[in-house]
């Protein structure tokens, strides 16, 4: 699904770029990074605005922004309640204004002169460009995570891509808009718009030669947890949430049927063998299993009803291109 014309062609009329950049930490590095990214994108003569969201909790921070407000068309938002650079980034999209976005991590992950092949990359057949960092990047530790990772993308969503962890990315911003409304971490942007129908590439950058490791990268149980969660969470929205009663149905039709099948057998075995049921629990455990099936089916059948009733407000599908002129003859 391609609803613009080129990044080259519309940056030519007026500026339409947006820089997204979610920072938290002591801000070490920061001013070097964020001038290596102006730099990049002012000897490609690209008009462009930045927007800087950080965490406002060390003094180093501060004295980088400090720096930082010097410089033309930059702005710097620290949004609140702060609960993770995901949720910061969200709030970068929502507020940029630029037809399209480009979001970079606050540490060095690409070198900045690949910023020019994620922005060439956008045209008629690209909606996203998402960075595919080359070479070895990614530690032998990281390596088993990984690739279960993008496992488990290509056997939920049938979507093969190659560096889902990579935050450099090009895109137009409904595209960004349409993850960020479901709240997504940054790194199923991706999912979300091939899910939506638009065109996603992925791109050969470089990895910065003095790349970093950040703290998020570091080995953290909890955080692995919250990231299969949120995976999960994603499948349900993008696959059930305008079909709530096949999730729903999927769930409670096996409860029905082994509850009705352990039911229609007790009885039997009362009816046909004298089999007393007075002391077995296995009849209130099939009645109790029958009986939370038909409540499942019932929400999900409640859920259609209200899917239905907004149905007129609800798009399933986006227009690609409107053509006018006069009817043939």
């Amino acid at each position: 699904m391609t609803m613009h014309n080129s990044f080259s062609e519309k940056t030519a009329l007026h500026p339409e770029l947006t820089v997204i950049i979610a920072a938290d930490g002591d801000g070490a590095g920061l001013v070097s990074l964020v001038d290596g990214y102006r730099s990049a994108l002012e000897e490609r003569g690209a008009s462009y605005d930045m927007i800087l969201l950080y965490q406002d909790g060390s003094e180093g921070m501060r004295s980088a922004l400090r720096t930082l407000s010097e410089r033309p068309n930059f702005s710097a938002i620290a949004p609140r309640p702060w609960s993770s650079l995901d949720e910061a980034m969200i709030d970068g999209v929502r507020r940029a204004t630029g037809t399209v976005l480009l979001t970079l991590p606050a540490w060095k992950e690409i070198e900045p002169s690949q910023i020019g092949h994620l922005l060439d990359a956008l045209g008629p057949d690209t909606d996203l460009a998402s960075g595919r960092r080359t070479g070895p990047h990614v530690s032998a530790a990281r390596r088993p995570r990984s690739a279960l990772a993008h496992g488990l993308v290509r056997s939920l969503f049938g979507q093969k891509l190659e560096d889902m962890f990579c935050r450099s990315r090009a895109g137009y911003r409904e595209v960004f808009q349409k993850a960020a409304d479901l709240g997504m971490r940054q790194h199923f942007i991706p999912l979300v718009a091939l899910s939506e129908g638009y065109r996603v590439r992925e791109v050969d950058v470089t990895p910065a030669r003095d790349a970093v490791k950040p703290a998020i990268h570091r080995l953290r149980p909890g955080s692995h947890v919250a990231a299969l969660v949120d995976m999960i969470s994603l499948y349900v929205a993008l696959k059930f949430l305008k079909r709530p009663l096949r999730f729903f149905g999927s769930i409670g039709l096996p409860l029905v049927l082994f509850g009705s099948l352990v039911t229609a057998w007790l009885v039997i075995s009362r009816l046909a063998f004298g089999t007393p049921l007075a002391d077995r629990p296995a009849l209130v455990f099939s009645v109790t299993m029958l009986v939370l099936g038909i409540q499942v089916i019932a929400l999900g059948l409640i859920g259609e009803i209200v899917i239905f009733a907004s149905s007129r407000r609800m798009r399933s599908y986006e227009i690609e291109k409107i053509l006018r002129g006069r009817m043939p003859d």
